[in-house]
C-alpha cells in the first residue's frame, strides 16, 4: 500500500459524525468522498442529512420569489460599477437570510417539543445503540466527568463502569451525548440533551420493552433507558444523589 493510500485509509477510519456534520453544514450539496463513505454506513448521519436537505429545500422555496422586471439588468449594471462592494453586499444579505431561515426552522423543530417526544426520540436512539457502538469510536471514559460538568452536573461519586461515550444527533433534538455504562442492576443508557423543551420536569414511559425516564436537569434534559423498572429507578436515584445539578 502506498503512503497516500495508507493516509486515505487512516483518514476514513478517523472520520466521525461531527466531521460529517461540519461538512454537510458548510456545503450541503457537495461533500467529500470520506463523508459519502461515512454517510453510507451511518443511519444517524443519514437522518441528519435528510433534515439539512429539507431545510435547504425550504430556504430555496422561500427565496424563489418573482423578481421585479429589469432587476437583473440593474444588478449587473451596479456590479460593473462597484463590483467588489456589490457582491459582498449581496453575499452578506443572502447569508443573513439563510441564517434566519435555519434558525426559525430549528426553533420550530425543537422549541415546541415535549418531554414525551423526547422520550420517544431517546427510545429510537437506544434501539440503534448496538449498531452505533459498532460503527463509532468512543470518547475515553475518563472524560465522562468533564462532559457531565459541561452539561451542568458535578459528579460526586462514580455512576458505574462506562462502556461508550459519543457525541451524536438525537433525532429531532439536535446534538447530544450518548453514554452507556454498567451498574449492579444492569446496563444503563444515558442521553444528555441540551436545550429548552416544553412539558413536565419528569416523565416515565415504556416503549418497545424499554423503560425510559426523561428528567429536566442541568443545561436541558437527561434521558435514562433501561430494560427493567427497578434498574431505571436505581439509575435515576444514582443520578439524583451522586450528581450535583446546577441550573
Amino acid at each position: 500500500m502506498t503512503r497516500q493510500a495508507l493516509q486515505d485509509t487512516e483518514t476514513a477510519d478517523a472520520y466521525l459524525c461531527l466531521d460529517f456534520r461540519r461538512e454537510k453544514l458548510a456545503d450541503p450539496k457537495r461533500i467529500s468522498s470520506h463523508a459519502q463513505e461515512h454517510l453510507a454506513d451511518c443511519a444517524l448521519c443519514q437522518a441528519f442529512a435528510r433534515r439539512i436537505d429539507k431545510m435547504e429545500a425550504a430556504v430555496a422555496e422561500t427565496l424563489s420569489v418573482p423578481l421585479p422586471e429589469g432587476l437583473n439588468e440593474r444588478i449587473l449594471l451596479r456590479v460593473h460599477k462597484k463590483q467588489k462592494t456589490a457582491w459582498r453586499t449581496y453575499a452578506l444579505a443572502a447569508t443573513l437570510l439563510l441564517t434566519v431561515a435555519i434558525s426559525l426552522h430549528i426553533g420550530s423543530e425543537t422549541g415546541n417539543a415535549s418531554s414525551a417526544q423526547l422520550a420517544l426520540a431517546a427510545a429510537a436512539h437506544a434501539r440503534d445503540e448496538v449498531a452505533e457502538i459498532r460503527t463509532h469510536h468512543s470518547v475515553d471514559a475518563s472524560q465522562f466527568g468533564l462532559i457531565l460538568s459541561n452539561f451542568g452536573g458535578a459528579m460526586q461519586q462514580p455512576l458505574g463502569q462506562v462502556r461508550y461515550i459519543h457525541f451524536c444527533p438525537i433525532e429531532g433534538f439536535g446534538m447530544g451525548w450518548h453514554i452507556s455504562y454498567d451498574t449492579p442492576q444492569g446496563k444503563v443508557t444515558l442521553l444528555l440533551i441540551p436545550g429548552q423543551h416544553s412539558g413536565p420536569d419528569k416523565q416515565t414511559v415504556q416503549v418497545e420493552g424499554m423503560q425510559i425516564r426523561v428528567q429536566r436537569a442541568g443545561q436541558g434534559y437527561y434521558a435514562l433507558i433501561t430494560d427493567n423498572m427497578p434498574g431505571l429507578e436505581a439509575a435515576d436515584h444514582d443520578l439524583q444523589t451522586k450528581v450535583l445539578w446546577r441550573g
